[in-house]
């Protein structure tokens, strides 16, 4: 995907920094005499207050220098040269991933005289045309956030739109954004979540944090924007700080309708805390940071589930004469807020009752297979008539305790947590540096918590982690290498309880069985109730490792800068929706009889007496089962049943695709310092997106007219040139052959590759002469970047759901289906071969 960056032209003052990919800072400058000569060879040292470790350059033929590489801090910078006098600029301050320009005017001299220039962090000069924010350790400790989570401050950004439907960053999707963390990434894999880390970013890891609105740099590319964080090193003094925070909703205001309803705020009691320190191995030289944050979550969920009244339960159906049966806060009630029935307006006789196993010859009983009577003996009776009809329907209401709240796409704040993070860095000599960085978590909460008590609930866990690091080689005064590495696995296991480690094995022995096989039965008013089903289990793991170089080169006023990485992801997921065969009650082939006659009931009444008597009967609408084919190699088709309950990794029974693209990036550029004052930027970059494949060959497209997904057209036509033409058969009937690698056709893809994705980046910094020397810094840019076209999610659904690779079966008797005669497994569709 193709997205065109313009940076207009901005006046903006030169403490707005820019930008660069790298996660440490570029600060480079020229250096003149009192009359404007340039003058080679001045050494310039740069030392960083925080750990004393010097870094050397010297100044080339033109009079410049560059110091391509320096760990984010605050630094000391001298220029030498004899014969004139030395001069020292103190507390200069260097942001995570700057690009800042700062020049010496030096005077005859001793050496011995030295001249100490008092700097403010505005006089650095922004040598790029990116724009951005940033967000400096004091304003990310001191800016106040409930969820410690400092992505979130990124919608308090200039430029950023924050909403479900708006959401965007100047006017680009946030799909498209890139969340790096020292240089690597760290978004989610799978799915399109923009500003996102696989573990979470609390203020007491993060030292710096920019947003790039609108990257213009051929080093920053993959996105229409960046969030770009910068973690803590220790210092050469021992640092650090212990931290809790509670928020507990006695605190909170309620809403509108509990107060309504009489109901007190939602309880949620949710305690954070944790340490860090940082300091010396080795002055001047070792430093290690540790940090561990974590979080206990209490909340007590608020169940409302319907359930029948004692009276429905055995078949009477209760309702007045003439009216509608309704709730005690309907506009007509049918009863009190305690379920005494009340005559209402309108009736035209007293309460009335039916039988509904005497109306429906086909549906005289109760269900035969008894697991209706037993679920019926479980449920709760109603203590809340506010919905529902009151007579026969009403709600159950309890509080039950929940160890947080967590869903299918993470990113959840009432959750559990513990995670450890660790940074090392080592400074071999003045020429080699390195650091090294880790993080693990664990998060845990409750998911598809039950409708009734003694039922049992869903979990999910998550195990992401993240590794970065990186080792800064100077190779010359001139030439400094840079390598990076980073490591981002992302985890997400969602449980029904059926598929739980600990309770499945009970729960599924709770289910009805048939031919060993169990399965779900679904009534129609209460669907949820032991167990609530929403999207099954749904597991994930996405693994990012990530490899990248870089080489800068200062020769005159030009500072090269050359760099590949190449990105090696996957997506592997387990769906399990239907894994486990659902029974859905309903009429099926035939349709209830025997209501319509009734006097006096209401239509509404009429469809719920049916429902009743199909609840109690056990009659079913359809039986539901999926069937998995998990490898090319073995085109066999299997049940929930016939799969190993739990992977070694994790994965439960069901569909479980493992999607793979492997990416490569290149560019170039040259920040060309056109004089003291002026910085042309200019660059090309370019990008790679391999075509992705499934690791187990599952991967279908359409294998005729011409393949290159033509086929999807069918016998139609082969182009949308065939479009809007009746009649015309142009083409040949769809079929799907599997492609891609460890497929039986590992030489064909789902799509070609691409290889032209080149865009330029031309940008110009000038700091203007007027308002103040080195006050106001005009800054232009433009720049084509390209971003990932997919990710894991999509595929699911389109090239890993082809025809014979899936096998959704759904059976509809033309008779009467109760729970007494399912027949499970049912009949396997065809894998394809």
């Amino acid at each position: 995907m193709k997205v065109f960056v313009l940076g207009g032209i901005l006046c903006l003052f030169a403490c707005t920094a820019a930008f660069a990919q790298t996660a440490n800072a570029t600060l480079g400058g020229s250096v003149s005499d009192t009359t404007g000569a340039l003058l080679p060879g001045v050494s310039i040292t740069a030392t960083n207050a925080g750990t004393g470790i010097v870094n050397m350059a010297v100044t080339n033929e033109a009079g410049v220098y560059q110091f391509a590489s320096l760990q984010p801090g605050t630094y000391r910078i001298t220029a030498e040269l004899p014969g004139f006098q030395s001069q020292m600029a103190k507390a200069l301050k260097l942001d995570f991933s700057e690009q800042a320009r700062f020049n010496f005017t030096m005077q005859v001299g001793a050496i011995s005289t030295a001249v100490d220039v008092s700097v403010a962090a505005e006089s650095l000069i922004a040598s790029s045309a990116t724009v951005g924010t940033v967000l400096p350790e004091y304003k990310v400790k001191d800016l106040p956030l409930a969820n410690r989570d400092v992505l979130s401050l990124t919608a308090t950004m200039p430029g950023v739109v924050t909403g479900n439907q708006t959401a965007s960053f100047a006017g680009s999707r946030t799909g498209g954004v890139q969340t790096m963390v020292n240089g690597v990434a760290v978004n989610d894999g799978r799915y399109e979540t923009g500003v996102y880390s696989a573990t979470q970013l609390s203020p007491d890891l993060v030292e710096e944090m920019r947003i790039l609105v609108s990257p213009a740099d051929a080093e920053t590319g993959r996105g229409t924007g960046q969030v770009q964080v910068s973690t803590r090193s220790g210092t050469n003094e021992f640092r650090g700080s212990l931290f809790y925070t509670n928020h507990n909703s006695a605190l909170d205001s309620n809403s509108w309708f509990n107060n309504f309803n009489g109901v007190k705020t939602p309880y949620s009691n949710r305690n954070q805390f944790g340490g860090r320190i940082g300091g010396p191995v080795i002055k001047n030289k070792t430093f290690f940071f540790f940090l561990y944050d974590g979080q206990r979550t209490e909340q007590r969920a608020l169940i409302n589930s319907p359930v029948l009244t004692s009276q429905a339960r055995q078949g009477t159906f209760r309702y007045f004469p003439g009216v509608q049966s309704s709730n005690a806060i309907a506009a007509n009630p049918t009863v009190d807020l305690l379920g005494n029935p009340v005559k209402p307006a309108g009736a035209t006789g007293d309460l009335a009752s039916v039988n509904v196993f005497t109306r429906d010859l086909n549906r005289t009983g109760f269900d035969t297979s008894g697991y209706m009577q037993a679920l019926l003996a479980k449920m709760p009776l109603p203590n809340n008539w506010t919905t529902g009809d009151g007579l026969n329907t009403a709600n159950y209401q309890f509080i039950q305790r929940q160890r947080g709240t967590e869903g299918p796409f993470t990113g959840a704040v009432e959750v559990n947590r513990d995670q450890l993070n660790f940074r090392g860095d080592h400074n071999f000599n003045s020429k080699n540096k390195v650091f090294f960085t880790a993080s693990h978590e664990h998060v845990w909460a409750d998911s598809q918590l039950p409708a009734w008590p003694g039922g049992f609930a869903g979990t999910t866990v998550r195990y992401p982690a993240s590794y970065t690091s990186s080792v800064v080689s100077t190779i010359s005064p001139t030439i400094l290498n840079e390598f990076r590495f980073g490591l981002r696995i992302g985890s997400q296991r969602g449980y029904a309880a059926y598929d739980r480690s600990d309770i499945g094995q009970t729960v599924v022995a709770s289910l009805p069985h048939v031919n060993g096989i169990p399965y779900l039965p679904r009534p129609i008013t209460f669907a949820d109730n032991l167990i609530t089903y929403t999207v099954g289990s749904r597991v994930q793991s996405t693994p990012l490792y990530q490899y990248a170089d870089s080489i800068s080169w200062t020769r005159a006023k030009h500072s090269f800068k050359t760099g590949v990485e190449v990105r090696f992801g996957s997506s592997k997921s387990q769906q399990g929706s239907q894994a486990m065969p659902l029974a859905t009650f309903g009429a099926g082939g035939i349709a209830v009889q025997g209501f319509n006659t009734i006097t006096g009931l209401a239509a509404a009444d009429q469809t719920n007496a049916q429902n009743l008597l199909l609840n109690l009967s056990g009659s079913l609408a359809s039986v539901a089962q999926s069937f998995f084919l998990n490898s090319s190699s073995a085109p066999q088709f299997q049940q929930w049943s016939e799969m190993p309950k739990m992977t070694s990794d994790g994965f439960p029974p069901g569909k479980i695709r493992n999607n793979h693209q492997n990416e490569m990036s290149a560019f170039f550029k040259d920040d060309w310092k056109v004089s003291r004052a002026v910085t042309l930027n200019l660059g090309v970059r370019w990008d790679y997106y391999g075509v992705p494949w499934e690791a187990g060959g599952l991967f279908g497209t359409p294998s005729n007219n011409g393949g290159n997904g033509a086929g999807v057209f069918g016998i139609t036509g082969t182009s949308y040139a065939d479009l809007f033409q009746p009649g015309r058969l142009n083409g040949s009937q769809t079929t799907i052959q599997l492609v891609g690698k460890n497929s039986p056709n590992p030489g064909k893809q789902i799509y070609k590759d691409d290889y032209n994705n080149i865009g330029p980046a031309i940008g110009v910094s000038w700091s203007v002469p007027w308002f103040g020397k080195d006050k106001t810094t005009l800054r232009a840019g433009y720049g084509i970047v390209y971003t990932s076209g997919g990710n894991g999610i999509k595929y699911d659904y389109t090239v890993n759901g082809a025809p014979g690779v899936n096998d959704d079966e759904t059976f509809t008797s033309s008779g009467a289906l109760n729970l007494t005669n399912i027949s499970l497994p049912l009949t396997r569709g065809t894998p394809f071969q």
